[in-house]
């Protein structure tokens, strides 16, 4: 498969200070040709717990700017490797983003609690006379 359309890089801004939602995210657009993962890479990735779906190819390394994340077709990808070509193209292979960083954080879960002291079984054990 090889498809030739746009894509949009996004990167984190650098204003942001570790502020994770869309507003702090820079995206630039650029032309690209989409292409379908080799076999051996895709058993490769898979035994590495990765899923790649696609290789983005730019035409000129220097439009690609260190971005972690693109959007193709209305789908968000996270950028896995990068990998200069001989005509200094640049191969981004993608998958498929797992996680939304605008999405809420899940509240941690309570620490559990000391067990309570056991009651006593007898009613002398109680008064402590025995």
């Amino acid at each position: 498969m090889m498809k030739a359309g746009v894509c949009t890089l996004i990167g984190e801004n650098p204003e942001a200070h570790g502020v994770l939602d869309s507003a702090t995210e820079s995206t630039r657009t650029v032309f690209c040709t989409v292409r379908s993962i080799g076999q051996g890479e895709m058993y490769q990735a898979l035994a590495a717990g990765l899923n790649p779906e696609l290789k983005i190819v730019l035409a000129h390394d220097f439009e690609y700017g260190g971005e972690s994340q693109l959007d193709f077709d209305g789908v968000r990808y996270d950028i896995l490797r990068t990998y200069v070509t001989e005509t200094d193209g640049i191969e981004l292979t993608v998958q498929r983003a797992r996680r939304n960083a605008a999405a809420p954080v899940p509240e941690p879960e309570p620490e559990p609690q000391p067990d309570p002291e056991p009651e006593p079984e007898t009613d002398a054990e109680a008064t402590g006379v025995i």
